[in-house]
């Protein structure tokens, strides 16, 4: 594995995506590799629950749902190296990822990476990272159990996320920026309707105290500045692509850093192909991560064959 072998693919991020990819790429004879940096399923394994899957009727646990995905890797013997990607280089006919194991060459690429958490901007955010201040509700709600917590946001994230916390903590501020929700609303429902969540309506987030840990946030709320009493905060306010490596490429992307593809998962460069959330498109589901992935590998082997 690794530098001394060229694969037909080189598959960054081992989410819905890029594991699709590989069940058909290895069905259609190719020889792959998948490139992740924490678990095969991607952030859907910090998900609580995965309801809208087809073939899941009671639903499943994110961490089960990845670990089924591991064990099809495992059988199709799909080689998985946990490396952090550093750059990428896609001129001529054989690319060359450079990760923290080693460089891989690849005859195509799959960029399936994802996306990752906006930040507030606000002091006491990165300071207070994993001290209070936290993305997953999902990974982090136990540690509140019996706490006051806020939540930003009025996506679906921030209200499937609500819900979640509402049963460990004491008390959860729903703090959103308007007086809607962005969100379907049947989740915005569920979580009106929870006894112990009060929503912020026209609030924003000015800082977060604390100083080993968060002991309470300032906010804005109607024009109107006060201290609110909690020892959380779970931000939720919009995702942008994980691109970093992508740095000096000329691969095109919008105007929010999206990679611009055709039906085909191809991007601007040949042999370069995306999916999943990383690309620019309309909805961002596992379903829909894993219909590319099947689309960008199939789409690469009629090209290798060719």
């Amino acid at each position: 594995m690794g530098k001394n072998q060229l694969y037909d693919m080189v598959i960054i991020g081992g989410g819905p995506a890029g594991s699709t990819a590989a069940i058909y790429a290895t069905r259609a004879g190719l020889t792959s590799v998948i490139l992740e940096q924490m678990n095969i399923g991607g952030e859907i394994v910090a998900t609580d629950r995965l309801d809208n899957y087809p073939g899941f009727p009671e639903g499943i646990s994110g961490a089960e749902f990845g670990m089924l995905l591991q064990q099809q890797m495992d059988s199709l013997n799909v080689p998985v190296e946990f490396a952090q990607v550093e750059s990428i280089s896609l001129n001529g006919e054989i690319k060359e990822v450079a990760a923290s194991t080693g460089v891989f060459k690849g005859k195509t690429i799959l960029i399936a990476t994802g996306t990752e958490p906006n930040l507030l901007g606000v002091e006491g955010e990165t300071e207070l990272l994993g001290r209070g201040v936290s993305y997953c509700a999902t990974c982090d709600a136990a540690f509140f159990r019996g706490k006051a917590v806020g939540v930003v946001g009025g996506g679906d994230a921030a209200l499937e996320e609500t819900i979640f916390l509402s049963r460990f903590v004491e008390k959860a501020y729903l703090i959103h920026r308007r007086d809607q929700f962005r969100g379907c609303s049947w989740l915005q429902d569920k979580v009106l309707k929870l006894p112990n969540v009060e929503v912020l309506w026209n609030t924003t987030v000015n800082k977060i105290e604390g100083d080993k840990k968060v002991n309470a946030l300032q906010i804005k709320q109607d024009g109107t500045d006060r201290r609110l009493e909690a020892e959380g905060i779970f931000i939720y306010t919009g995702r942008k692509p994980k691109t970093g490596f992508l740095e000096g490429t000329e691969l095109e992307r919008d105007e929010r850093g999206f990679i611009i593809t055709n039906g085909k998962m191809e991007t601007s460069i040949a042999g370069v192909y995306a999916a999943g959330d990383i690309r620019k498109k309309y909805l961002r589901q596992v379903i829909t991560a894993a219909s590319d992935g099947a689309i960008a590998a199939t789409a690469a082997a009629q090209n290798i064959y060719v």
